[in-house]
């Protein structure tokens, strides 16, 4: 019996125990059903019994520290170093911190007793993303330090009329790229070791071999034109137009296009919008101002004798090169194109200056060798003057909205001279320009004034007349001779003629 007893009083100590137990646990769960379970971490970061917003705040502490710190880049011994807030990183931590909540939170209440064994290994890492265009972006402009520009070989005639060749200098850029797959792989919150900046050789355009090779002895032709550096969007397309066409090699015999070395004038080039001329008229459009290039390259080819084999003026003069001088382009349809015929190798040149433009081609020169290019103009078209109605404008106002431009037929020759002897006369044809007329954009004219009113007139009095007292006759004259001059006189006064249209 005593047996039994105590049996009994043991399962009912153990169920009471258990029932207590299971009783401070429900309550204790329920009390911290809004914490993260024990044992979290979120990139190594302990977030434990923590609110989602408690654990919130100690991340981003912690990763604004983390962000602050510098990140070394080392180029042999040059080094510089940049914080990785300026690289932008986009750091995604609401996903962990979601997936991390979620542990433990299971529906009975025996797996919810689980959560804290189940969450001892539970390690999240936060989202750590680049935006590698701009990181690439940014790298390339924080590193330019680490660049260095080629050096091209260059020459100078001497005394004896040798080119004595200074060598070329290989240059250096920073692989961007490569750093970008670096960075990609930073652990947040660990402490970033150095990175190593590769960089790339960057060839010069000319190299001593290539002068040497091609017996390029010195400058046989350059032009320069001028432009309004203060017109940002047309110096760019200059700058484009002319750099795509710095350093081309022309074989002998070779046909240079500008339209093939240039490329197609797009947005994603670089290319903006600015004044281009169209059936007559100057509007905006993409790549305005490259034919000023492609005129000034023209200009350099016949002062270096190429031969002409494709070549179109504007529709309107343009005011940077003479009269039947100048050469439009249009990608696809107009493109101007020349012949190398100096029997060598020909290098072209570009430079850009504070509003000017040059090229020049260096080859063979040729002893003695002189050209001349003149002009004629042949006739001048004037321009009209054309009035357009605004009803925008103020009444009786008026504005100049196009000045008028004459046009032209001109005509322009390559005379060829050696030792001073001309020895031929090319014509390099006609060149027709039309006439812009003028435009002024006239408003309402201006309402009558009305006109007062006309004062009645006052008749004048009359004055009183006294009787004329007939004359005696004379005895001596006959009286119809008086009586017939006098009928003569009324009918001469009262107008038989009949008058004639005003002619003013």
């Amino acid at each position: 019996m005593k047996t039994k007893k105590y049996v009994g009083l043991a399962l009912l100590f153990i169920s009471l125990t258990l029932a207590i137990t299971l009783g401070i646990n429900f309550m204790l769960y329920a009390k911290d059903d809004h914490l993260l379970s024990e044992g979290i971490t979120i990139s190594g970061i302990d977030v434990g019994n923590l609110t989602k917003e408690q654990a919130q705040e100690k991340i981003n502490q912690t990763l604004e520290k983390w962000l602050a710190q510098p990140l070394e880049f080392q180029a042999g011994r040059e080094v510089t170093s940049l914080p990785l807030t300026a690289l932008n990183p986009q750091v995604d931590l609401e996903t962990p911190l979601n997936e991390a909540y979620k542990i433990g939170r299971k529906a009975s209440l025996f797996a919810r007793t689980q959560k804290a064994t189940t969450a001892q290994d539970a390690r999240f890492e936060l989202g750590l993303t680049w935006d590698e265009q701009r990181l690439s972006e940014t790298l390339a402009e924080s590193l330019a330090l680490f660049n260095k520009e080629p050096v091209d070989a260059t020459f100078k005639i001497s005394a004896n009329n040798l080119m004595e060749i200074q060598p070329d200098q290989p240059g250096q850029a920073v692989q961007a790229d490569t750093l970008v797959s670096q960075i990609k792989e930073l652990e947040p919150f660990q402490d970033p070791a150095p990175l190593k900046v590769e960089l790339q050789e960057v060839a010069p355009v000319l190299r001593a071999a290539d002068l040497e090779a091609k017996k390029i002895d010195g400058l046989i032709a350059s032009h320069t034109t001028w432009f309004d550096a203060a017109n940002l969007e047309r110096t760019a397309n200059v700058r484009l137009a002319a750099e795509a066409l710095d350093g081309t090699l022309i074989e002998p015999g070779e046909i240079i296009s500008f339209n093939e070395i240039v490329g197609e004038r797009t947005g994603d080039k670089g290319y903006q919008d600015a004044l281009i001329v169209v059936n007559g008229e100057f509007v905006p459009g993409l790549g305005g101002g490259i034919c000023q290039v492609s005129s000034t390259l023209y200009n350099t080819g016949l002062l270096a004798n190429l031969k002409i084999e494709e070549r179109t003026n504007h529709g309107l003069a343009v005011a940077y090169v003479p009269l039947g001088q100048d050469a439009t382009v249009v990608y696809g349809a107009i493109d101007l194109k020349m012949r190398n015929t100096t029997g060598g190798y020909l290098l072209l040149r570009s430079k850009i200056s504070n509003g000017s433009v040059t090229i020049e081609f260096y080859g063979k020169k040729t002893s003695g060798q002189e050209i001349v290019i003149t002009n004629q103009v042949e006739k001048v078209i004037p321009f009209e003057t054309e009035i357009i109605h605004d009803s925008t404008l103020a009444p009786g106002t008026q504005i100049v909205k196009q000045n008028g431009q004459n046009g032209y037929i001109a005509t322009a020759t390559r005379t060829i001279k050696v030792n001073g002897q001309v020895v031929e006369t090319q014509s390099l044809g006609r060149s027709s320009y039309i006439p812009s007329n003028k435009i002024i954009a006239k408003g309402p004219e201006l309402p009558a004034k009305p006109k007062p009113d006309p004062k009645p007139e006052q008749p004048a009095p009359e004055t009183p007349q006294e009787p004329e007292t007939p004359a005696e006759p004379d005895p001596t004259e006959p009286e119809s001779t008086n009586s017939g001059a006098e009928a003569a006189g009324t009918e001469g006064e009262s107008g038989t003629e009949t008058p004639g249209d005003a002619e003013g």
